[in-house]
């Protein structure tokens, strides 16, 4: 078996357990047909030829590729031109395909599910698939719609979403429909007497629950999970079972997919349910309402209530009693309940949903573009998915993936609506993200790989000197964008020296180089967190404690903003509480802020600076950089510093280096003097050398050259624009004489 399948399977394939979905007659028909294809050319079994015989044979899968323009003729024409993949064990397939018509909870094993298991597996079905210009993934969405959405074409009908039923809460239940009944009738609860349905005695209003709809969108690459969920609900002692996956992980797509795999949808409460009088008679009214053995769906804690109320207890009540309730919470709700309700977070049986890898995703958000598409009648074109992929990190929300890259798209979708387009691009997907993060689309589209090729150039546009360190920054870089970092943050450095010496130039100049601009940059002067309790200050304060609801000063800023530079300055300053948080963040790219919620850093880099070590500085003009780095060593906790990816000293600037640094200076403020009054003006080497010579301590670095370069350039600039002198237009050229007095070359004769 590829070992590609069974990584994504991981489940033993040599045999089938007992209660498996029986092989259909197209699929048992397709493998046979293979083996004969393979015989008749003298060499094993291979995908391509299990393709070939599932298109000779027909069947549900035959039909769904021819639907598509691939026949068989086609296909054994192509696929002498792909690399054969020998050796091909068909009963793994077939097994593959059977475990995975088990999870979805189908009756028979048809050539849909085998289809699927070939494009799982790769080879050369796939191959030569691409040759017919079809893109196996979005085939995958395709057939996975297919199989658990409204067009699924099995030997059995799921059941069609149904009205709201308007109950009585206290009325007897009607028996669900016979089996007889058509699937287009949709089935109700009612009250026994017929006619209008009766107020709900805990509320004064209509008790209404309704079935769930199968899903819009092709459910992917969670068939473990909707497995788990079908052997939980036929397990008699899992009654409370809840789902769990941050805001966008895909949730009510899961609960969607069970409705279609399921005989009985799951029940959820829709429309005007009043105002209970309390959460304990509301879950009472809903456990009235539905018949006994169909779940119950409560999406969010919020439905049982606050705490120390009578939700929990009723929940508790109600499954001991035999109902089945299907919760939807976060993680965050977990904890809440495992404080506040051990009892009942004892009794759950969890699903949790996690994080997909990157080429998951893609296909998840391709088979989600497939479905907005297809409802919206306007395409995506091919450019789209990776650039949700590489942009919806710098989208500003609280979704996880896939639904952030999903809500980026409908966004899009609606504003090509509004312009009358008829297909949307990668341009448009960075219009989206620019318009909500503040960077213009032009940016977000520029090449990556050049972007990092040509890094420590960018870097050097803003750092002056310190080259080695410029070179070891951008090598870290390059290997979190090559892919070596895992979960871990895009990269985190411990800036060492003195003052003035450009450490917070660099996290300016990362931020600039990685995410195009300064307002990338979140500082936390940790001065400002010497003492334990500044913690709360930094994730946020718990719920019940004083300014809880305004978040922390770090999670809420990453929150709003995931692609950012993170500079925590003056780091020796902090108490060893305030870093040990740290920890988190440079070894998971994760940190759990004061109620509970989990902030991704994992597209940010941090920046630590420090004057550790600069008193070595004062002693010796140039001590060794392992002496700095042992003492920076000695100061600091030995967990978070095995945890940065790099340690960097920087000297003090020379002479020529701070030259440097003037000439940026002026040339700044020239550029805004031009924005703000249309006025331009250039130095000469005479005013360099006048502000170096009126500047003389260089204890402090470059810091004291603006405030010298301000008295001496800008300062009389000033007075010549208040006294009306210079007007828009004009142009100087400003310089120094021997004594040391500022000429300006340009201004109008007095």
């Amino acid at each position: 078996m590829p070992p590609a399948l069974q990584a994504e399977l991981a489940l033993p394939v040599t045999s089938i357990q007992d209660g498996a979905a029986p092989p259909s007659a197209d699929h048992q028909m397709a493998i046979a047909e293979a083996q004969r294809a393979a015989e008749t050319m003298v060499r094993a079994v291979s995908t391509s030829d299990i393709l070939i015989g599932m298109l000779r044979v027909g069947g549900a899968a035959a039909r769904l590729l021819g639907e598509r323009g691939i026949h068989g003729t086609t296909i054994e024409v192509l696929a002498p031109r792909v690399r054969p993949d020998h050796g091909m064990d068909r009963a793994a397939v077939a097994d593959a395909s059977r475990e995975i018509a088990a999870r979805l909870g189908a009756e028979q094993t048809t050539s849909l599910h085998l289809l699927l298991a070939l494009l799982r597996a790769g080879g050369s079905a796939t191959e030569v698939l691409r040759l017919t210009g079809v893109e196996p993934a979005k085939l995958r969405g395709i057939v996975m719609r297919a199989l658990t959405g409204h067009d699924a074409p099995l030997e059995r009908r799921f059941p069609r979403p149904l009205a709201a039923a308007s109950v009585d809460a206290g009325a007897p239940v009607r028996p669900p429909a016979s089996a007889e009944a058509s699937s287009d009738t949709p089935c109700t609860t009612s009250s026994a007497g017929g006619g209008d349905p009766a107020p709900d005695a805990a509320s004064g209003n209509e008790c209404r629950l309704a079935p769930l709809e199968p899903p819009r969108v092709p459910v992917l690459h969670r068939e473990r999970e909707l497995g788990r969920l079908l052997d939980l609900l036929q397990a008699r002692t899992a009654r409370a079972i809840a789902i769990v996956g941050e805001p966008g992980s895909g949730r009510s797509a899961l609960l969607s997919a069970l409705a279609a795999a399921s005989l009985e949808p799951p029940l959820f409460p829709a429309g005007d349910l009043g105002t209970p009088g309390s959460a304990g008679a509301l879950l009472q009214a809903f456990h009235r309402c539905a018949p006994v053995d169909v779940p119950i769906v409560l999406d969010g804690a919020a439905w049982l209530g606050p705490e120390g109320g009578d939700g929990i207890l009723q929940l508790l009540s109600l499954v001991n009693a035999g109902r089945r309730f299907l919760l939807s919470l976060t993680p965050a709700d977990v904890r809440r309940l495992e404080t506040v309700a051990p009892d009942l977070t004892s009794a759950l049986e969890t699903v949790l949903l996690v994080p997909p890898e990157p080429a998951t995703l893609l296909e998840m958000a391709e088979a989600g573009l497939d479905a907005l598409a297809a409802g919206a009648n306007l395409g995506f074109s091919a450019d789209v998915g990776p650039a949700l992929l590489r942009l919806s990190p710098r989208y500003p929300s609280e979704r996880a993936q896939p639904g952030r890259a999903l809500a980026i798209a409908e966004v899009a979708l609606a504003r090509a609506k509004r312009l009358g387009q008829t297909e949307i691009s990668a341009q448009d997907i960075a219009a989206v993200v620019g318009d909500a993060s503040g960077v213009p689309a032009n940016q977000l589209l520029r090449d990556d790989d050049e972007r990092f090729r040509l890094l420590e150039d960018r870097l050097a546009e803003r750092v002056v000197g310190h080259a080695e360190a410029r070179s070891r920054i951008a090598a870290v870089l390059r290997r979190s964008y090559a892919g070596f970092r895992g979960h871990k943050p895009l990269a985190s450095f411990l800036l060492l020296g003195p003052t003035g010496v450009g450490k917070t130039e660099t996290a300016r100049a990362i931020a600039e180089a990685l995410f195009d601009g300064e307002s990338a940059l979140v500082r936390i002067d940790l001065s400002e967190y010497s003492e334990p309790h500044a913690v709360a200050r930094l994730i946020g304060s718990p719920p019940g404690y004083l300014a809880h609801e305004d978040g922390g000063q770090l999670t809420e800023a990453i929150r709003r903003r995931p692609a950012a530079v993170v500079l925590f300055d003056e780091l020796e300053k902090a108490h060893r509480e305030v870093l040990l948080v740290l920890l988190q963040v440079l070894e998971d790219g994760r940190l759990t802020d004061g109620r509970g919620r989990t902030v991704d850093f994992s597209s940010a880099a941090v920046v630590m600076t420090s004057n550790l070590g600069s008193e070595c500085y004062r002693r010796a003009r140039t001590p060794s950089p392992n002496t700095i780095t042992a003492l920076a060593r000695s100061r600091l906790p030995p967990e978070l510093w095995n945890r940065i990816d790099e340690v960097l000293c920087y000297a003090p600037l020379s002479e020529a280096e701070l030259a440097a640094i003037v000439a940026r200076i002026a040339r700044d403020s020239n550029q805004h003097l031009q924005a703000e009054r249309g006025i331009g003006f250039e130095i000469d080497d005479s005013v360099v050398a006048q502000v170096l010579r009126v500047e003389t301590d260089r204890s402090l670095g470059a810091r004291p050259l603006r405030r010298a370069f301000e008295r001496l350039v800008e300062g009389p600039l000033a007075s010549e624009i208040v006294a009306g002198r210079l007007h828009r237009g004009a142009r100087l050229h400003i310089g120094c004489d021997r004594s040391g007095a500022l000429v300006i070359a340009g201004l109008p004769t007095r």
